[in-house]
């Protein structure tokens, strides 16, 4: 698929814009927002879907897209459905993160496996990657508006992408090999990143792209409460230190089982505008 040909991610809601370009003046990249009219429209052939513009747009007006609609109602309708769950799930539901699992299995998804597990064979990837190939520069790719940014706007730096899967991408890996009873299943990844439906798109690995916020808003919207929900733990075996993986450090921290001086050969770069400098 051409960048292109991606869906929208990001939307602005005309009736509250007032073009006042605060979300121009945060954003990474500026030429995804076109000011020039009554209100400030995403190009979405453009935007990486980092997020930043929601979070500074003081009038609501900037909103995220996923596919939380989609796929309730594809569990009403009893599709058959996998679900992948991010790491920071533990830390939006305040640790209810095994209620979480609850609420999902109560919907009709059969099986729930932790991203943090895909991220443990994600870093031993990296660590052979690195012993056969010696590569001067890696760039981590799990966070897919890096992936968005570099593939948009620095393509020169795309040779030194990770070649491996990301996290989710790689726990979906692992589900088609070990569970050959679920290939016909639609696979639905939760996580805080509008930018994963790029990433899903591309490589076709998954089915939805949800948002933890989406969830946390619908919750909110429908008076539910997590905690009433059965403990459910997940499909997988347990993850190590890779349930750190979404925090600052935490693929460094991984790695050092593999290479426990990585961290002095390494360069923690988080949050913008951090790393597009």
């Amino acid at each position: 698929m051409n960048v292109l040909d991606y869906s929208p991610i990001i939307k602005t809601d005309p009736e509250k814009c007032i073009n006042c370009h605060r979300c121009i003046s945060v954003c990474p990249v500026k030429m995804c927002n076109d000011g020039s009219g009554t209100y400030v429209k995403v190009r979405d052939d453009l935007c990486i879907g980092c997020g930043l513009c929601i979070e500074a747009c003081p009038h609501g007006a900037r909103q995220g897209i996923d596919d939380l609609s989609l796929f309730l109602e594809d569990a009403k309708n009893g599709d058959k459905i996998l679900a992948l769950i991010d790491p920071a799930v533990a830390t939006t539901f305040n640790g209810h993160n095994m209620e979480f699992n609850g609420w999902l299995t109560s919907l009709g998804v059969e099986k729930v496996f932790d991203i943090s597990w895909g991220a443990e064979i994600n870093s031993s990837a990296i660590a052979n990657h690195i012993k056969k190939n010696n590569p001067k520069l890696i760039i981590s790719q799990s966070c897919p508006a890096i992936v968005n940014y570099i593939e948009l706007y620095k393509p020169e730096l795309i040779p030194y992408l990770q070649p491996t899967e990301s996290p989710a991408g790689a726990t979906t890996k692992y589900i088609r090999q070990a569970y050959p009873e679920y290939d016909e299943y639609k696979i639905l990844v939760i996580s805080p990143c509008y930018a994963r439906k790029h990433e899903i798109e591309s490589t076709g690995f998954a089915d939805y792209n949800v948002t933890l916020k989406s969830v946390a808003d619908y919750f909110k919207a429908q008076n539910i409460d997590i905690s009433s929900f059965e403990k459910v733990d997940y499909t997988n075996p347990p993850a190590e230190r890779a349930v750190t993986y979404s925090t600052p450090g935490g693929l460094v921290h991984t790695m050092e089982r593999y290479y426990p001086e990585i961290r002095k050969d390494s360069r923690q770069i988080s949050g913008q505008p951090n790393i597009t400098e």
